[in-house]
């Protein structure tokens, strides 16, 4: 799963799931799934020719060697065949073609739907139970995974900020970001060992949370949510799971992380931006911190924000602005268009099977 919010609870999935509600989320998905498509097209037609030539850009790709572009073949599928890894890892006994439906859902969900998190787990717990998987398994498979992401996501900008420096590299626009991604991660393994060693623990820091939430809306006269009972229950669903399978989960969604990073690479090389102007390291630390405002974004998918931070870094790290603007492009139309319409075929496939069993049962 891509977004950064992390709701991991089988509560919150139960409460958010389409089952309970089928019509009005199912539309809501598929449209704003629409909608980030064609902001994506407005993006590459109104925001990239302000930061660069088109004409240049396009001359750039139309040069990329034969090898490079059947790379970029190779790595665009790869990344949609082992997106749903985690999910594999996580259920064994679950068909791929289930973990594919469950994984793409939610990418183009999280990718789609600003602050979609909730809807994102809600949508996956629900496709899980609905292809058999009892829901104490589903809830533990969505909230690892969703944990893992997140957990992965802050840490790739502080390993990209070390290596930086340990190569004398220019770390320009970039400790900041590192830094915040470092002290999160940190945290949240220490909130995340006390949920998971104890009963106790979880409720500890779910009565904490309570206070902080209630103090947040309290001013917008809402009711706190059940925190510690969730973290409880969370912990119950996915103590087992983490303590027998970390190490796959860990590799899986590494995998998963890295994949767009080969896409990246590919069409940096293809274009000539590597290993020089642009070096290895300096390409990972300008992918990672665009994954983090993906996993965080402010459009859909990120959409303007994340490119417009690529470019600048790339062109920071010594890339010209119309080969940094090709790569951005390449990127995206190998990598996130590809696996927006795979998520919007998927999820329409899904629904529509389940509304065709629901008219049978009747």
């Amino acid at each position: 799963m891509a977004d950064g919010e992390l709701q991991p609870l089988q509560s919150v999935a139960s409460a958010s799931a389409p089952d309970e509600a089928p019509a009005r989320p199912a539309r809501r998905i598929i449209v704003t799934a629409v909608v980030s498509v064609l902001v994506m097209v407005c993006v590459f037609a109104v925001l990239f020719p302000s930061i660069g030539s088109y004409q240049q850009a396009l001359d750039e790709l139309r040069a990329v060697p034969v090898i490079w572009a059947i790379a970029l073949v190779v790595a665009g599928v790869a990344n949609i065949a082992l997106f749903p890894l985690t999910v594999v890892v996580s259920i064994p006994e679950l068909p791929y073609r289930h973990c594919f439906v469950e994984s793409q859902s939610g990418f183009v969900i999280s990718n789609t739907i600003p602050g979609g998190g909730a809807i994102t787990v809600g949508t996956q717990f629900a496709i899980l139970t609905r292809y058999g998987v009892r829901p104490a398994v589903a809830a533990a498979a969505v909230s690892a995974d969703a944990i893992w992401t997140y957990l992965l996501t802050l840490s790739m900008p502080t390993l990209a900020l070390v290596l930086l420096a340990a190569e004398g590299r220019s770390t320009v626009g970039y400790a900041g970001v590192a830094a915040i991604g470092a002290v999160a991660v940190v945290l949240s393994v220490v909130i995340i060992g006390l949920v998971l060693r104890s009963d106790s623990g979880a409720a500890r820091i779910g009565r904490l949370a309570e206070r902080v939430a209630a103090r947040a809306l309290r001013r917008r006269h809402r009711d706190t949510p059940p925190i510690a009972g969730l973290l409880v229950e969370f912990r119950l669903n996915a103590a087992e799971l983490v303590r027998t399978r970390w190490g796959r989960i860990t590799v899986a969604n590494v995998v998963t992380q890295l994949t767009p990073l080969v896409v990246l690479l590919c069409a940096a090389g293809g274009l000539g931006l590597v290993p020089s102007p642009v070096s290895l390291i300096e390409l990972f630390a300008a992918y990672s911190l665009a994954i983090v405002l993906a996993s965080f974004p402010i459009t859909p998918g990120g959409l303007g924000t994340v490119d417009a931070a690529l470019v600048g870094l790339l062109v920071a790290f010594g890339a010209d602005t119309s080969t940094a603007v090709a790569a951005d492009l390449v990127w995206r139309l190998v990598w996130f268009l590809p696996q927006v319409l795979a998520g919007v075929v998927t999820l329409g496939v899904y629904l529509l099977g389940k509304r065709q069993n629901r008219a049978t049962d009747a």
